[in-house]
């Protein structure tokens, strides 16, 4: 039988309950069963749901945002099962850790389960694509309740392009002309839609160059006293540490020295002679002279880059999901560029690499 099925057996004993009640607990909640040569079988999302992680008196808590510092694994009531029901606010940034966090687990061959619900953090995921992109490849081994969000009407209008896979190096330029006309039809300047396309691409490059595999991609918008732009990608490669310290001129820093390090325009895990590495140092030197700010993580660290009100600040952050790979999230102000050299930001970097 379907590993999306439990038996009586297997339920009596996760619940801990004699037959007798549960089949009392049956009636009650209503939970269907399929026969097959004479055995009783149950779905499993059905006794997740409704018997083991029920919804009644079940308060979201968990903010996965790019501003806090919850993480995805919160949300793993038990090996594997994701109860999403406790999510309180979510944004691209939280929505692609838990994608890449679930990823990684169906990835090793494991059946995940997902408790959804009558929420807002259900509605959004549902609406950016979320469930559509797990289920792209390896759909047996995910489990959940579409029922409860199917007949749900999803408008969103911040969201510019919902999450979207990116399975090969150059792969954005395909969308980039869709983005670039939504943009402009919503007034953003022709400077906006440049630095976004070299940033995606930049992004992209990374990611796929060095994750083995694709990445995912989000832009969403918000419409305050200026326009803002928020760029998110991740994926669930070997991460930038492992990376760079393929280079022997790096093999002897410490996982976060290394990350931090990456972000400089002369560090690359390539040989000097590639000339490569100055992609990620441009990615700060735009969002500097934007006055905008950063989050990053790969491999369980995080760091936040603040440029705005010429703050200047890089901050160590909890890492979202404890999923190898990286994960950006950056926000771009639709306004004037300034120009920002790779020394700037290498002076920069070197400071807070000092102070660790």
């Amino acid at each position: 039988m379907s590993d999306q099925y439990f038996t009586i057996n297997e339920v009596c004993s996760l619940l801990n309950i004699s037959r007798p009640t549960l089949n009392s607990y049956r009636k009650k909640h209503g939970i269907k069963h399929i026969t097959q040569k004479g055995q009783v079988f149950f779905k499993k999302t059905d006794i997740l749901e409704k018997l083991s992680f029920p919804m009644a008196n079940l308060m979201p808590t968990i903010d996965l945002t790019v501003l806090n510092d919850s993480t995805v694994e919160e949300l793993e009531v038990a090996p594997a099962v994701f109860d999403l029901r406790l999510i309180r606010s979510i944004d691209p940034f939280g929505a692609i850790c838990l994608m890449c966090c679930i990823k990684s687990q169906i990835a090793n061959k494991k059946h995940v389960y997902l408790l959804t619900g009558m929420s807002s953090a259900s509605f959004y995921l549902r609406g950016i694509n979320f469930f559509q992109e797990l289920k792209r490849v390896n759909a047996e081994y995910l489990h959940y309740n579409s029922e409860t969000l199917r007949d749900v009407a999803l408008s969103n209008p911040e969201v510019i392009l919902p999450l979207h896979l990116i399975g090969y190096r150059g792969g954005e330029k395909s969308i980039l002309n869709d983005i670039y006309t939504s943009l402009r039809g919503q007034g953003y300047s022709e400077d906006m839609c440049s630095s976004l396309g070299w940033t995606l691409g930049e992004l992209a490059d990374n990611a796929t160059t060095h994750a083995n595999g694709p990445c995912y991609f989000m832009l969403s918008s918000f419409v305050g006293p200026k326009k803002f732009l928020t760029l998110t990608i991740g994926d669930i490669g070997i991460g930038i540490p492992f990376t760079l310290k393929t280079n022997d001129l790096y093999k002897n820093l410490d996982d976060y020295k290394a990350f931090i390090s990456a972000f400089k325009s002369d560090v690359s895990s390539w040989a000097d002679i590639h000339d490569r590495g100055k992609g990620l140092n441009d990615l700060l030197s735009i969002a500097k002279g934007n006055g905008a700010w950063v989050r990053a993580e790969s491999n369980e660290m995080g760091v936040f880059f603040d440029f705005s009100k010429n703050t200047d600040s890089v901050d160590m952050k909890k890492a979202t999901t404890k999923a190898k790979g990286t994960r950006y999230s950056m926000v771009l102000i639709d306004s004037e560029f300034d120009y920002i050299t790779k020394s700037e930001i290498n002076t920069l970097l070197d400071n807070y690499l000092e102070k660790l």
